[in-house]
């Protein structure tokens, strides 16, 4: 699919995102080595048949590769990759083109620094015959190294109230590291959780669907961005999504001060993504050919 290239910057009180009509394979290559995170949920296998000319799960590996080296080359050497995707049901069975990306990135360079889940709180209903609703996906987190930039401590949440209760009173074993009674290896000492406010979270984020697809068949939750934003980009730095639909990504890096660069091929999910800065992430219009409203 050939786009017309268009190009809209808008600015909030904090920072700027930069909208892109066109391939990302062309217009990364103008950035390279600038970002600090990309994060992206790209075109499932044999869905969304106006985005990217819809690919048959077959085939779906040696096309995501055509992508593999201007993300390569637009991240800095501690920067991240985060994949949202989820494989493809293909006549009763499991197609497993994701795990077979994602082999071959790592085939390429890539490291494979974990894999999360998203929980979906809210999937859609439905009856299959011989499996259950979706209520998950995958959130791969790729990177050039394997120390890329990581700062759990922006993500740390409550560590509820159970704690008090559990640290009321601690018996001996409690006092110092107890280790499993079958010998397993693990342990554990509770003595470490007194005065403790926070935790850090798992690697399952558990987030509501998004209700209205605000002009693009696949939004994912703002949450999603956000939580992969603080946790893989420093302040200030730079987020690029190359599959950027309706452009929450851009409106996660600019609550959070950070510069944005959102790229999609879809004229139409471009322009919904202008429309969501201006309207919804408090931006106004810099510059460029967008319908600006400030």
């Amino acid at each position: 699919m050939t786009a017309p290239h268009l190009e809209t910057t808008v600015r909030n009180l904090y920072t700027t995102s930069t909208v892109i009509c066109g391939d990302s394979r062309e217009v990364l290559g103008d950035f390279e080595g600038q970002a600090d995170l990309i994060i992206t949920s790209p075109p499932y296998a044999d869905a969304r048949h106006k985005h990217y000319d819809s690919v048959h799960p077959d085939a779906f590996t040696d096309w995501f590769l055509t992508f593999h080296e201007p993300f390569w080359k637009v991240l800095k050497p501690n920067g991240s990759l985060v994949l949202n995707i989820k494989d493809k049901v293909v006549n009763g069975v499991r197609h497993r083109f994701v795990w077979h990306t994602i082999e071959a990135l790592a085939d390429r360079g890539w490291f494979a620094i974990d894999d999360y889940i998203w929980h979906k709180t809210n999937p859609m209903p439905g009856y299959w015959p011989t499996r259950l609703r979706d209520g998950w996906e995958y959130c791969f987190h790729l990177a050039k190294s394997k120390r890329p930039y990581f700062n759990p401590d922006a993500v740390r949440q409550p560590i509820g109230s159970w704690v008090e209760t559990r640290l009321r009173s601690l018996g001996e074993n409690d006092l110092s590291r107890h280790n499993s009674a079958n010998a397993s290896g693990f342990g554990r000492d509770i003595s470490r959780w007194v005065g403790k406010q926070t935790v850090l979270p798992t690697n399952v984020l558990s987030l509501a669907v998004v209700g209205k697809n605000k002009g693009h068949p696949a939004v994912f939750p703002l949450d999603l961005p956000l939580f992969f934003i603080k946790l893989l980009c420093p302040e200030g730095g730079l987020v690029v999504d190359p599959f950027a639909g309706s452009g929450t990504t851009g409106l996660a890096a600019l609550s959070l001060g950070r510069r944005s660069l959102l790229v999609d091929n879809n004229p139409q999910y471009y322009q919904e993504a202008v429309n969501r800065l201006l309207d919804e992430g408090a931006a106004v219009l810099l510059d460029g050919n967008g319908s600006g409203r400030g």
